[in-house]
């Protein structure tokens, strides 16, 4: 079992993450249960050695205000803590610079785990 301290009045529950394509880099990530799939701003991906130009599957998925076909892409892994998953499909999509993260934690990922989000005392629990 994993657990992450968060602080519970936060905006966003952001936490490091890792992603792994040829190169590895930690970025950060928020939590986000209403995302479908896990996101990725791409300039993250160019970092690991994504060849974006290579890209040839796109999705459509929706937010708040509109629809956007965005690229998929397949990652050689990403961990959040010491939970891996390898071969996990993201979405490549820009998002606000005044958030200050990197993406967000999509369903995709979380769905292979059991969750706790304990508000009261600041704590995310993963376990498989």
């Amino acid at each position: 079992m994993t657990q992450l301290h968060f602080d519970p009045q936060a905006m966003l529950l952001v936490f490091p993450c890792t992603i792994e394509y040829q190169d590895i880099r930690t970025t950060l990530l928020a939590l986000g249960t209403g995302s479908s799939f896990t996101i990725i701003r791409e300039s993250s991906l160019i970092a690991i050695g994504y060849p974006i130009d290579s890209i040839t599957e796109f999705i459509s998925f929706g937010d708040a205000s509109q629809t956007h076909i965005v690229p998929k892409v397949t990652l050689k892994s990403f961990s959040l803590a010491d939970v891996k998953v390898d071969n996990l499909d993201v979405l490549i999509h820009a998002l606000p610079e005044e958030h200050g993260i990197d993406g967000v934690i999509g369903l995709n990922f979380l769905r292979q785990f059991n969750i706790g989000l304990d508000f009261k005392q600041g704590i995310l629990t993963l376990s498989r």
